[in-house]
């Protein structure tokens, strides 16, 4: 019997990303197979289909097909969250969780560098590395007969569970110019954005690094985002609404808030996923099936939900219908937290600056092994230092900021994703500040829509859900500070 032309599936390797884009381009016009297609193209020729085609005419989804995969080595952990700050690409990072992060190894402000303020800078930045290779130490001795090594632990393993742990307490000392490294990978069209963005930063390192890439970059793509430059756009916007913001709240202060809070989300958001849920299924419109949905009982709608649910094994992905309800979360957490969380792209994020206004979180474990007020002098010093800085320096003052420090960030995520941030950083192996933002986002779902919070897999372990109400207790030095006012 014929079953029509025979099936072939295979890679398209040894070409490059500029040929294999074409390759793929071509199929929408061209018979021949991609084998054939792929012969025929040299470098020359598929640059003048770009040239035509993507920047000519605008066929910028061409480009999607260049992937590219670039090694950043010695950037600061600010670089870092504004290099990840780009939702269709994959990046992995040195963790600060797992290695010992060497003292020569900050990166050094030009600006602050070359002004009166350089002898601050180095001497705080140096003092927070001091403290936190003192504690190294004692921390290990303290873990050690806090957690006893087990008949079934190898003497390997148990250092590496030691060690994490004590990387766990001491990596609220690191400063936010801490340099690290980190791979990603990013194709050619979102990498041309990717390299705007950092070009119209504000902060010299990052347009310094934003040139840097490109200059990679085009050395394997050299017509695809050739014309990725600084945006008048990007700068204005953000230096007009930064005044605006300033003018409004101009007469405000800062107090202390929720670290977790719903600050928006889907009223409606049981009928609208049971909705969303029964739609491919039928042949009717979203306002018919909603009609009817409206008139079930509570009862009725959770069987829907449930029968959507049910039956998820623990590696499946909860099925797509699920974005159409969404939740936007306004949370206070330590760099250290934000800087984990904020890998979950699939949502919106919009960041406020890393500040010492709204004080920090100390680990449980500093003042149980007697360190704490080492630990807070070290926090002082940096906020003293930060707010010296701040004020010829209002940009340049974040690299003096210790991981500990509390910063704001929005994130609007749908149902879907929720189901994957908190089931994953809630789990006994994350580290516990972001596990405690993980279980308050559940514990605020519930609050409010009980019915889809339960079918979210949520780690509630170590009494983390009475966080929220217990921040003293918890050893969370919440100081609210007024940020100092930039000079006109």
């Amino acid at each position: 019997m014929d079953y029509g032309a025979k099936r072939d599936i295979y890679t398209l390797e040894g070409i490059s990303p500029e040929v294999k884009a074409v390759t793929f381009a071509k199929c929408s016009r061209s018979p021949e197979s991609f084998r054939d297609i792929a012969e025929e193209l040299t470098d020359e020729k598929s640059a003048e289909f770009h040239e035509k085609w993507v920047v000519g005419y605008g066929h910028s989804s061409v480009a999607e097909h260049a992937v590219l995969s670039i090694a950043i080595e010695n950037v600061s952990n600010i670089a870092t969250k504004v290099i990840e700050d780009n939702r269709l690409a994959s990046f992995t990072e040195k963790s600060s969780r797992y290695q010992i992060f060497d003292k020569d190894r900050y990166y050094k402000p030009k600006k602050i560098m070359e002004s009166d303020l350089a002898g601050l800078y180095v001497k705080t930045t140096d003092m927070l590395f001091d403290t936190y290779n003192e504690l190294l130490e004692p921390l290990t001795e303290f873990m050690k007969k806090k957690v006893p090594q087990t008949e079934k632990q190898s003497d390997k393993v148990y250092a590496s569970i030691i060690k994490a742990k004590v990387c766990d307490n001491v990596r609220y000392l690191l400063p936010a110019a801490t340099q690290t490294n980190l791979g990603m990978t990013m194709n050619a069209r979102q990498l041309e954005h990717a390299i705007k963005k950092m070009l119209s930063h504000p902060l010299e390192e990052m347009q310094e690094i934003g040139k840097e890439i490109k200059q990679v970059a085009l050395q394997i793509t050299p017509t695809l985002i050739q014309f990725a430059d600084k945006n008048d756009y990007f700068i204005k916007t953000r230096q007009a609404l930064e005044k605006r913001a300033e003018k409004l709240m101009a007469d405000a202060e800062i107090s202390p808030a929720d670290p977790v809070k719903i600050v928006n989300y889907d009223k409606d958001a049981e009928n609208k996923l049971v909705t969303a849920l029964l739609y491919p299924g039928s042949r009717y419109s979203y306002e018919q099936i909603y009609e009817k949905v409206k008139s079930m009982s509570d009862s009725e709608r959770a069987e829907i939900v449930d029968e959507a649910l049910k039956r998820r094994g623990d590696h499946d992905a909860p099925i797509r219908e699920l974005e159409h309800v969404y939740y936007t979360y306004d949370i206070l957490m330590d760099f250290g937290a934000f800087r984990d969380v904020q890998r979950h792209r699939i949502c919106t994020q919009s960041n406020q600056e890393i500040t010492t206004a709204h004080g920090y979180s100390m680990p449980e474990d500093i003042p149980e092994a007697g360190f704490k007020d080492k630990f807070c002098e070290a926090m002082d010093k940096a906020h003293a230092a930060y707010e010296k800085i701040y004020e010829k320096f209002p940009k340049e003052a974040q690299y003096v900021v210790p991981m500990a420090y509390l910063k704001r960030t929005l994130f609007t995520w749908n149902y879907r994703e929720l189901h994957h941030f908190i089931s994953l950083r809630s789990g006994k192996k994350g580290h516990i500040s972001y596990r405690r933002i993980a279980q308050e986002c559940w514990n605020k779902l519930n609050e409010i829509h009980p019915l889809l919070a339960k079918y979210i897999r949520v780690d509630m372990s170590e009494g983390s859900s009475s966080w929220a109400a217990s921040l003293h207790d918890l050893n969370l030095c919440l100081k609210p500070k007024q940020p100092p006012k930039e000079n006109s």
